[in-house]
């Protein structure tokens, strides 16, 4: 992959400005000291004696797919700890909060068997129902799914396998630029599918719906699945290749006979309503300074169609793989460093948000929030790294800027002013606390792996993987030596009256 320097647009700052950065970035440069001894050991363990590709090949290959709360999150959640807990961690531990049901997805065909035989792409919503068996009926199509529509239809719906979107015309085609400043995905056209609301999913339950379908945004093949649990009015769902779904739709709009057949064999899994997070540590050792928390993370649930490669084993890897080296070569942390690896990040970031109420947020927590100096997030893009989105913390970039110099040579040199959201990091900046994301690769992610049936290991670069395991061990080696405290956020502005 391409590591040639970042040349960051220039920017028009006021002297007052300006002359705060340069004494904040001459500040923090004599606070940070930096050992470029235990970094080279960094590099050499993390380059030359890596675990790091064995640890993402089992989350991918072995485990495969971790939907929250199902019986293979549950035993990535089991393993992560095994195997951190054999290489030395500390206070290695899950902790539960509550969540709600899983789902395993036992099988799932779609075909359409008239005008003639061809099997198709799709795959269900996470927490569908099952079918009842093999559905095969001539498909209804109600395109938007109007309410007037479907009163007219009262009556008519019950066992009808139900196409619910206009033909697909729009797809994800461009992925976001790395690090622009203010990062926001890529905005649906129009053309997105309706969504099934809670009164939708009431009425389709009444009328004894079979299962509906619809197209997705994605195309080649590639076919973009999320879903949560609707409870009781859930209907069984597919989404389908948007090519496969716009040849039925033509078929019917050309006066076509059509007959499909969809089998849908899933599970709920309500033994246990709780999930877990994984948290690991290397205990500070510096007695002023080692209940002060240096922390990083990555999410360890995914969807279900792929097997979570770029979202987000390559993140859980490096986390992990981070915290060895840095254990392996026995550094005597000032500050503690930790570990979590989340679950229910993709329904809402909901473990790191557990965890923040828990350990961080409010009166409870005021002494243990001044004492928790940075959070590290892997999630968005995949790897290589190349810095960290700011969050408009201009002395934290200072630090930042001298943090990644030693790993310049391999890619690490952009410390981005901007923002970047829907990622766990923004739970610590909810309370006041440091939080960064990452700078990652973005080519394909938004248009190939990200929450699709391509995510698999193949998309990610060995090397890239190796490169972002040293990057995110360094820093949180320099954050956990640094002299001073960690610049916190800007409060944010009132708002105006």
């Amino acid at each position: 992959m391409n590591l040639a320097p970042y040349n960051p647009p220039m920017r028009t700052i006021s002297l007052g400005v300006l002359a705060t950065i340069l004494f904040l970035t001459t500040t923090s440069a004599a606070q940070d000291r930096i050992d470029f001894t235990v970094i080279e050991k960094i590099r050499a363990e993390g380059m030359d004696r890596s675990k790091v590709l064995e640890t993402f090949d089992y989350l991918t290959t072995v485990i495969g797919p971790r939907l929250t709360n199902s019986p293979a999150h549950k035993r990535s959640v089991a393993w992560t700890q095994d195997t951190l807990k054999a290489w030395g961690l500390s206070e290695v531990h899950a902790e539960p909060f509550q969540f709600g049901r899983g789902w395993t997805l036992d099988k799932v065909t779609v075909e359409m068997i008239e005008p003639r035989y061809m099997p198709m792409i799709g795959y269900p919503k996470g927490w569908s129902p099952a079918t009842a068996g093999r559905v095969i009926a001539a498909p209804a199509w109600l395109p938007g799914l109007e309410a007037e529509a479907l009163k007219a239809q009262a009556g008519k719906l019950k066992g009808a396998i139900l196409m619910t979107s206009p033909i697909q015309q729009y797809a994800i085609r461009a992925d976001r630029p790395a690090a622009s400043g203010d990062l926001k995905q890529p905005q649906p056209a129009p053309g997105r599918p309706p969504q099934l609301n809670a009164e939708r999913l009431a009425m389709l339950k009444t009328e004894s719906v079979a299962v509906t379908i619809e197209p997705n945004i994605g195309e080649h093949g590639t076919v973009f699945v999320t879903g949560r649990d609707m409870g009781a009015n859930s209907v069984p769902s597919i989404v389908l290749a948007s090519e496969h779904y716009n040849l039925v739709a033509r078929l019917l709009q050309q006066k076509v006979p059509v007959k499909l057949a969809v089998d849908i064999q899933a599970r709920f899994n309500d033994d246990d309503l709780k999930t877990h997070n994984v948290i690991a540590e290397i205990p500070g050792t510096d007695n002023a300074l080692k209940d002060e928390i240096v922390m990083v993370g990555a999410h360890l649930d995914s969807w279900h169609t792929g097997t979570g490669g770029t979202d987000n084993a390559d993140g859980v890897a490096t986390v992990m793989e981070a915290m060895r080296i840095l254990k392996v070569l026995g550094v005597r942390p000032r500050r503690t460093i930790r570990a979590a690896l989340w679950a229910g990040e993709e329904q809402g970031l909901l473990g790191s948000k557990a965890y923040v109420a828990e350990h961080l947020a409010g009166d409870k927590n005021k002494a243990a929030r001044d004492k928790f100096s940075v959070y590290f997030n892997l999630d968005n893009g995949f790897p290589p790294i190349s810095g960290f989105y700011m969050e408009g913390n201009d002395p934290a970039r200072a630090i930042m800027t001298e943090w990644l110099k030693p790993v310049a040579s391999i890619g690490a040199i952009m410390p981005a002013p901007g923002h970047i959201g829907a990622t766990d990091h923004l739970s610590f900046l909810e309370v006041g606390s440091a939080g960064f994301q990452a700078v990652q690769e973005y080519v394909n992610y938004d248009v190939r792996t990200h929450h699709t049936n391509m995510d698999f290991a193949e998309r990610i670069d060995p090397a890239a993987l190796k490169q972002a395991s040293v990057v995110m061990a360094t820093v949180l080696y320099q954050a956990a030596m640094r002299e001073g405290t960690f610049p916190k956020p800007a409060p944010p502005k009132p708002a105006a009256k």
